[in-house]
């Protein structure tokens, strides 16, 4: 089967930490090289992974096959149409597009030139989320956190909503396998409209409640899944830690040794599931569809 050809446009902070080590090993695919308008750095680091450097959208896409999007939100929507247009698969980090509206057209776009669509949804694929799904039977509850130490601004809590929180709305959504109805919402913001902490409750169509919070200075960066189901309680921490109460038992598993803080985090498998969906012709499990709608449910948090 022949390799798909790889391109990246936009190298900030998530390209260079999450994407670029593990798309310039090139498993399966070959890694053609990146844009960025930033010409210093897109000449800096396409040198250090020994990649083609392009110099513009047109050039990059005339040599590859599907493309992963890591530019600003803001230009998600001009570069993702772009792309799709020209018939390439697109990879693109959440949220899908600055706006509901903007993501809407993407989707249909998609549709109509049967391109393959996924938002970078990494938690989905993360191997201990995985697996507390999987083990957990008829779950009664489920809360999940995601703290920082110190982190509030300087961004609008409308950024950092749709920027982060969007995370623990996905994987709430992921978990229960349908759609969620907002409860209950707790939302404190300071005086220059930066967010301190969100709290919500949702309730599944099986009428499971979900708690889902965020504090932006809460002393420390903890991220916490448990779920509370028939025989055992299970507690995933920071991607990295199961704890699982079973039978009056508790059992601890770790990350295995050999597993990349990428892979424990599940940016390894995100990946390869596209390009898998790419060489295979499937639908991707997190497809434009299934990204717009966690960007529908998070948009209700704002407007409430």
């Amino acid at each position: 089967m022949k390799k798909p050809r790889i391109g990246m446009v936009g190298l900030g902070n998530i390209a260079q930490k999450a994407y670029l080590p593990i798309l310039a090993k090139e498993t399966n695919w070959s890694f053609e090289g990146a844009f960025s308008p930033s010409e210093d750095k897109r000449k800096s680091i396409c040198s250090q992974y020994r990649i083609q450097d392009f110099s513009s959208l047109q050039t990059l896409a005339d040599q590859c096959d599907a493309v992963f999007v890591h530019s600003s939100t803001s230009t998600h929507f001009e570069i993702v149409s772009f792309l799709l247009t020209l018939g390439k698969e697109v990879y693109v980090d959440k949220p899908l597009a600055a706006t509901i509206e903007e993501s809407e057209k993407l989707v249909e776009l998609a549709i109509k030139h049967d391109r393959k669509l996924m938002v970078g949804f990494n938690r989905r694929f993360a191997p201990m989320y995985v697996a507390a799904k999987e083990q957990a039977k008829n779950i009664a509850s489920i809360r999940f956190e995601k703290h920082r130490m110190d982190s509030i601004g300087p961004n609008s809590y409308e950024f950092t909503m749709l920027d982060d929180y969007l995370h623990l709305v996905d994987t709430a959504r992921w978990l229960t396998n349908g759609d969620l109805n907002v409860i209950d919402s707790t939302i404190n913001v300071n005086n220059e409209n930066n967010l301190i902490y969100a709290g919500h409750l949702f309730k599944s169509e099986l009428n499971v409640p979900i708690f889902t919070e965020m504090h932006r200075k809460a002393g420390t960066n903890l991220e916490k899944l448990e779920l509370v189901a028939e025989g055992a309680i299970i507690r995933v921490k920071n991607m990295n830690t199961m704890e699982t109460e079973s039978n009056n038992q508790l059992s601890i598993s770790t990350a295995l040794s050999w597993d990349t803080t990428l892979k424990q985090r599940g940016f390894e498998d995100c990946i390869n599931h596209f390009i898998d969906c790419v060489q295979n012709d499937q639908k991707p499990e997190i497809d434009g569809e299934e990204g717009l709608k966690s960007q529908i449910l998070l948009n209700q948090l704002l407007e409430t």
